[in-house]
């Protein structure tokens, strides 16, 4: 086996793993997608909730105060 094939089989091998990685990074990538929408909509569900407690709190309090 020459220097020639021994080079050949190496760029092979290294763009084999190179398309693997690639794949893997894309994989993730898609996840990072993922995890950044359910993250959004967390964001966005505790914002809502939030909102809906001040005013439930407003609503006691009015309520408290239209009680006395």
């Amino acid at each position: 086996m020459n220097l020639t094939q021994v080079a050949t089989n190496w760029s092979v091998v290294s763009g084999h793993w190179s398309v693997v990685i690639g794949q893997w990074s894309v994989v993730s990538g898609q996840w990072s997608v993922v995890i950044m929408v359910i993250g959004y909509w967390l964001l966005v569900i505790g914002y809502w909730l939030l909102v809906i407690g001040y005013w439930l709190l407003v609503i006691g309090y009015w309520l408290l105060v239209i009680g006395y």
